[in-house]
């Protein structure tokens, strides 16, 4: 599927000293800020600059949850860390990659066989909102 096309941006870099290691096992989730989900999905962010346009976060989904079809404000760029997400046809594992841009896309669901969770999800949302916005049935 060819990419849509979207304007350039002017890059915006803004310096910090922040700098640190994660490890998923430790984070301290939160109920989810960032995209209006239902209950249950939770996140930890990482980085937020609204200078850049940029958050970057992890998303904790529950065991079956179905995210419906989907547009967002932003573009993001995801990588799977643990369990299995399945989109447009597609089982994706851990290391794997999916790029969204503001075109539908989904549904997609989330598994996880030995877990209290379905999936942990990293995603980078740049250049606007990362709230969910589906269509009225």
């Amino acid at each position: 599927m060819p990419f849509a096309d979207v304007p350039a941006q002017e890059p915006v870099i803004v310096e910090t000293d922040v700098a640190w290691d994660l490890t998923v096992e430790d984070l301290e989730w939160e109920a989810d800020p960032h995209m209006d989900l239902p209950e249950g999905v939770e996140t930890y962010t990482v980085n937020q600059n609204e200078a850049e346009g940029r958050r970057d976060f992890y998303i904790k989904f529950p065991e079956g949850y179905v995210e419906p079809e989907h547009t967002h404000p932003a573009a993001h760029a995801s990588l799977l860390v643990d369990g299995t997400m399945t989109v447009h046809g597609h089982t994706l594992t851990p290391g794997d990659y999916f790029y969204g841009q503001q075109v539908p896309h989904g549904p997609m669901e989330y598994h996880c066989e030995d877990a209290e969770y379905g999936a942990i999800v990293f995603v980078s949302f740049v250049g606007g909102s990362p709230s969910h916005d589906y269509e009225e049935e």
